[in-house]
Formats: C-alpha cells, structure tokens, sequence
C-alpha cells in the first residue's frame, strides 16, 4: 500500500504534455494496464513496472503470473487513511489513482514528504509492483506485512531517480535498520518516509541481499526482526 500525502495541479498537468521516448509505450508481457487516460500515463506506468521487475529480478523475485494495473478517479482507502495506489491480495490486482484525478485534488499531496511528480509516479507504481511480485513469491504474504513493506519501499528508493532520493535520505536523518531492530508497520504508520529510508539504507547496506529477501519472503508473522 502507497500511502500519500494527500499534489500540485500546475506541475502535472504541465508535464503530462511532455513526450517520452516511443519504446517507453511498451509493457512487460506480465503487465496489464487497463483504464489509462492518455498515452503518457501508460508509458509513465510501463516504465515504473519494468524499472520494478529488473531491479527485483536481480534478488530472485520474478513474476509468477500476469498483474492488472487498474487506474482509478479516486484515492483508495487504508485504515482510515488515503492513499493513491494500492494492492488487492484478493484479485491480485493494483489500482493507481490516474496522474489527471491526482491533480484535481483539492490538497497538495506529496509522496514521501517531497512534491508529486512524474518521477515519484514511476516509483510508487514500482512499489505496487514489489508488493504483488511479493504475493506471487511469498507463500504466507497474507501475515508479513511489514516485510513486504520493506521491500515495496526498497524498491521504490531504488528506482527513484538520485536527487530526489538524496533529498529524502537527507530530510529523514536516519540510519539503517540495525541488528536486533524489529520492522514493524507501527514504526511505518508513524513515520514511512523514515521508515522507507531505514528500509532501503539497509538493503543496500547488505552483503547478501538476495539471502535477506529470502527471509522476507518467507516471514510467518507481522514484524521482522533484523538478524
């Protein structure tokens, strides 16, 4: 689940007159968008989900089925909250809040505390992507809410374009998940973007990465703890 802050119209409307390269318009043969509202979301959606795919596919998580990617007018909603993306375990399918229904908001969302852009669109679509990649390879997914938290952001961190992601380790001043640390989605419902950069710090931090995912994917309860 992509929580938001609940965007700037000007700057998105602005960009979504911008032309991307043409090879962008293809997806991943695993990726199904249906409901987009223009060219450009779909090349901006297709290019989040495949940045998504490489960068896990690199730790051994690979599809195992086709995924849906419905685009939607509204927020979705989480635990009383609004976010603008989530993951339904149930049907396996992603719905996105389109970048027209975001700007129309009366709010200025933000995603990790930084402006809603283009480049934060592409990363929270690679974030959904990590959580149904998650399900797909994650035999009790269902109870490890945390653990697929943490590699939903770690994703998301990684395919976020440098600046914005030094931004934001910067604003969040925090260090890595260290030994003996519990990850847990209360630590997350209180602070995600330190939580999110906790999360990708110690990914990156680690000298077998691949192993660790392994233990996330096959985590049987609702936290972590840091080994």
């Amino acid at each position: 689940m992509l929580l938001a802050t609940l965007l700037s119209p000007a700057l998105l409307l602005a960009e979504d007159s911008q032309p991307r390269a043409a090879e962008d318009a293809d997806c991943a043969v695993e990726i199904q968008v249906v409901g987009q509202d223009s060219p450009r979301q779909r090349m901006e959606i297709c290019q989040g989900a495949r940045e998504a795919l490489v960068f896990l596919a690199n730790y051994g998580v690979t599809p195992t089925g086709s995924i849906q990617i419905e685009v939607v007018d509204s927020p979705q909603e989480h635990n009383g909250g609004a976010a603008f993306g989530s993951y339904d375990r149930r049907t396996g399918r992603i719905s996105l809040m389109s970048m027209a229904a975001i700007s129309g908001l009366e709010e200025t969302p933000k995603m990790l505390g930084q402006a809603m852009d283009y480049e934060h669109f592409r990363a929270g679509v690679a974030h959904e992507i990590a959580h149904a990649l998650f399900h797909q390879n994650g035999p009790d997914a269902q109870l490890s809410n945390a653990a697929q938290e943490y590699l939903a952001y770690a994703t998301q961190l990684a395919v976020l374009p440098e600046p914005q992601r030094r931004q934001l380790i910067e604003s969040a001043d925090v260090s890595a998940w260290q030994s003996g640390d519990t990850i847990s989605e209360v630590y997350m419902a209180f602070a995600p973007e330190k939580f999110a950069v906790k999360s990708y710090l110690h990914f990156i931090q680690m000298s077998d990465p691949q192993a660790f995912v392994k233990t996330l994917l096959n985590v049987k309860w609702f936290y972590v703890d840091v080994p």
